[in-house]
């Protein structure tokens, strides 16, 4: 069907500007890519990029702003679980839907915002999956955690915490770093000698704290959250030392492209149009997807798509499984991937369903 004049909008969220704007150009691309093959294909749709700069005030703009246009009848993203909390009320006071093709922040479905759908899976979700693999199939049992000071850091390193102990661990020391920092000489000298794995919550502070272990000889394992799958964060600066010691575990909330059929030829697409893959392209692509089908299927009207997103499912090539929103507008097909470090490559290790935990 094709949708009547003006062409209906659809809206992506994403910090543009800033430390994190190389992943979200990336995803603002998926998102591009998505809306391209769909406009090729008959549907009358333009897609709307506003920057929100990984901010919680550049995102309430953005949210008004988007809200204020009849025609967006839906928005990909935010990145940021910070902006997405933010910008949730609002537009679910405008009747807007946020798909979140990335962020994983619990309290974002939990908060019952019936406009919010959940792509990738929480922090609880993941900091479990990986918890679990450390106890149970890598035998750690005595953890140091260090958290970078944002809603993301906290929020994944206070899940491990917990997820860790049911499991069977214990964790020695907790420190929180500045979002920055790049000086962890004397954080690492002051870690517990009988830790065996280091858990790291954060993104940026990632590579020069592995480097400030690896330098002091220490040859623990690196665990660290989503916010370290990632190549121009994490793996380029981390070099040599990513695979240094007993290496690194990161795990990622969607699984390396190649495990789900027409992932690979969806990346194909997207490095063609835009070049090499970072992270979470194909989560992007596949929320905007399925968001476009919603509009597809809907009448113009934010009320209908909300309804139409609510009756999904839709198999894409993020996940093996069909995407499907429980009652609080998470996604049952999110797994939780786990990687390690080989030449220089991230190789995924395992992979957990969703809910499965310690």
């Amino acid at each position: 069907m094709s949708l009547s004049a003006p062409a209906a909008r659809i809206g992506v969220s994403a910090p543009l500007s800033g430390r994190g704007a190389a992943l979200g150009r990336e995803m603002a691309q998926a998102v591009r890519l998505a809306v391209e093959e769909a406009t090729a294909a008959g549907l009358e749709v333009e897609l709307v990029e506003r920057d929100d700069a990984g901010e919680e005030q550049a995102g309430l703009a953005m949210a008004r702003d988007l809200a204020a246009d009849p025609s967006v009848l839906a928005v990909i993203g935010p990145y940021n679980s910070n902006v997405a909390l933010a910008a949730a009320p609002l537009c679910r006071d405008a009747r807007l839907a946020l798909v979140g093709p990335i962020v994983s922040n619990p309290a974002l479905t939990d908060s019952g915002w019936d406009n919010v759908f959940r792509f990738t899976a929480r922090d609880d979700d993941t900091a479990a999956a990986i918890a679990l693999h450390l106890v149970q199939a890598l035998g750690k049992r005595r953890a140091a955690l260090v958290a970078t000071a944002t809603t993301y850091g906290r929020s994944m390193t206070g899940r491990f915490a917990d997820a860790f102990a049911r499991a069977g661990g214990a964790v020695l020391a907790r420190r929180e770093v500045a979002e920055g920092e790049a000086g962890f000489d004397g954080l690492v000298a002051a870690l517990p000698a009988e830790t065996d794995v280091l858990f790291y919550g954060g993104t940026y502070e990632g590579a020069p704290l592995l480097s400030a272990l690896r330098r002091a000889g220490r040859t623990l394992l690196f665990a660290a959250g989503d916010g370290c799958w990632d190549r121009p964060n994490f793996l380029d600066p981390a070099g040599p030392a990513a695979e240094a010691g007993e290496g690194v575990l990161v795990l990622s909330a969607c699984p390396q492209p190649g495990v789900v059929p027409g992932a690979r030829e969806m990346v194909a697409r997207y490095e063609r149009r835009f070049g090499p893959v970072l992270n979470y392209a194909v989560n992007a692509y596949d929320a905007a997807a399925l968001t476009l089908a919603a509009l597809r299927d809907a009448a113009a009207s934010r009320e209908a798509v909300l309804e139409a997103l609510r009756r999904t499912e839709w198999r894409g090539v993020a996940y093996p499984g069909p995407v499907r929103w429980d009652g609080k507008g998470d996604n049952l097909a999110a797994v939780t991937a786990l990687h390690v470090v080989r030449g220089g490559r991230f190789a995924q290790v395992a992979m957990v369903p969703k809910g499965r935990s310690p």
